[in-house]
C-alpha cells in the first residue's frame, strides 16, 4: 500500500527500481549482519560461510547468490520444463548486492555498530 504507486512502465524505468531496491536491500542486509541479532536464512548461510572460509561476508555473498539463482534456473527447468522466476534482475541482484554491502560496510561500518552497540 505504501509504495501502490510506483508502477514502473519502462524497461529503462524498471532497471533503475532494480539498482534503487539493490542499494536499499544492501543497506539491510548490512543491518542484519553488523548486528548479529538474527538472519534470513540465506544471508545465515552465507554468514557461516563466510566465517568458515574466514572472508568478508560482501565477498562471499554474490559468489552464493550466484550459485542460488543457478540452482533456481536448474529446479525450474527440471521440474517445470521452463524457466520461470529467474531473469535478469534476478541475477543482476545477485551479483551486485555483495558488492554494496562492502561499500556501505566501509563507509557506514562505524556508525553502524557506534548505534547498535550493546
Amino acid at each position: 500500500m505504501l509504495i501502490n504507486f510506483i508502477n514502473p512502465a519502462s524497461y529503462v524505468s524498471q532497471v533503475v527500481l532494480l539498482i534503487i531496491s539493490c542499494v536499499v536491500m544492501a543497506f539491510g542486509v548490512l543491518l542484519e549482519v553488523k548486528t548479529e541479532v538474527v538472519y534470513i536464512s540465506g544471508d545465515g548461510f552465507i554468514v557461516a560461510i563466510a566465517k568458515v572460509l574466514k572472508q568478508e561476508f560482501g565477498k562471499v555473498k554474490p559468489y552464493c547468490d550466484v550459485s542460488f539463482v543457478i540452482i533456481a534456473a536448474i529446479l525450474s527447468l527440471v521440474f517445470l520444463g521452463y524457466l520461470a522466476g529467474v531473469r535478469e534482475g534476478t541475477v543482476i541482484s545477485a551479483i551486485i548486492i555483495g558488492p554494496i554491502v562492502r561499500i556501505f560496510k566501509k563507509y557506514l561500518g562505524d556508525y553502524v555498530d557506534s548505534i547498535t552497540e550493546k
